[in-house]
């Protein structure tokens, strides 16, 4: 559509990309499982607030990266957490905070095309980063308003 068709093969291929990560990582000392399977890295940082729980999943065309928020929302707050987020996304520059409605946990999520890429070590890093950077700015106050407690009217001397 945009020019010559291009082969299914350019660029660094899955396992080059999971390679890539774990090398990054080796090389920056930090601690991870892996679910080599699947092509999934588990890290985690502590935050200023609360600990970050990542996943890089590196799929045939892009890493996806996974951020799971240290906290539930509360069925009953899950339209003003999701108001919130809303808010929030719209001033991102990448990646996306959403609520999963099955469970009530915020998630982080953003992915880099890498099929036509050569990505670095630096650039691994760096993404991360800017994931975990992203999710510690908003995850103390995301967590105050998912675990917040609607107050009950008939709770209330008045009412009674």
């Amino acid at each position: 559509m945009f020019g010559k068709k291009k082969s299914e093969t350019s660029g660094m291929t899955p396992d080059q990309v999971y390679s890539l990560i774990k090398s990054a990582f080796d090389n920056a000392d930090l601690k991870y499982g892996e679910d080599a399977d699947r092509k999934i890295i588990h890290t985690g940082f502590m935050g200023d607030d609360l600990p970050i729980r990542m996943n890089i999943i590196v799929e045939k065309l892009a890493i996806r990266i996974l951020c799971q928020l240290d906290f539930k929302s509360s069925p009953d707050n899950y339209s003003k957490v999701a108001w919130e987020l809303n808010c929030i996304n719209k001033t991102l520059s990448f990646g996306a905070f959403y609520l999963d409605p099955d469970d009530g946990y915020v998630m982080f999520e953003d992915a880099f095309p890498y099929r036509e890429a050569q990505i670095s070590e630096g650039f691994i890093i760096a993404f991360c980063k800017m994931m975990a950077d992203t999710v510690d700015s908003h995850d103390g106050d995301l967590k105050k308003i998912a675990e917040s407690v609607p107050r009950s009217r008939s709770n209330e001397p008045m009412f009674g």
